[in-house]
């Protein structure tokens, strides 16, 4: 048992992933999803990385393989207003792995809202809500 507590810094926490199409992957994450951006590093019109709340996207250098050692499941967001996320991304023709839906855990007096879909890249993406019962 160790004595060390990591000390989180939930603002900044991030999974990187390097994208196809870095411009369809911004417009995905920022204009459909609803993400806002802020920051990106390189020109305003041809950036190289750009940061939005839990995802940071950039170019898959060209040549490069976009397989990579170890196997992500998916990328789990808490969102409050998880019904209109889920509304938008419909209205914008993105296609869930599996729509919205509710499990309860009695045990722990918690009720889970949570939907899944893929990214431009077929990266697996979680809209998920925790509420107490």
């Amino acid at each position: 048992m160790s004595d060390f507590e990591l000390k989180i810094d939930g603002a900044v926490n991030h999974v990187s992933i390097k994208v196809k199409n870095l411009a369809e992957s911004v417009k995905f994450y920022h204009e459909i999803m609803g993400l806002p951006i802020i920051r990106q590093l390189g020109p305003a019109d041809n950036p190289r990385v750009v940061f939005l709340p839990c995802v940071e996207l950039s170019q898959l250098p060209e040549g490069q393989s976009s397989e990579v050692p170890g196997c992500l499941a998916h990328i789990g967001i808490a969102v409050d207003n998880i019904e209109e996320a889920c509304k938008r991304l419909e209205e914008h023709g993105v296609e869930f792995e599996t729509p919205l839906k509710e499990i309860v855990f009695e045990e722990i007096q918690q009720r889970l809202q949570l939907a899944f879909f893929r990214d431009p890249d077929g990266i697996m993406v979680e809209y998920v809500k925790w509420t107490p019962m």
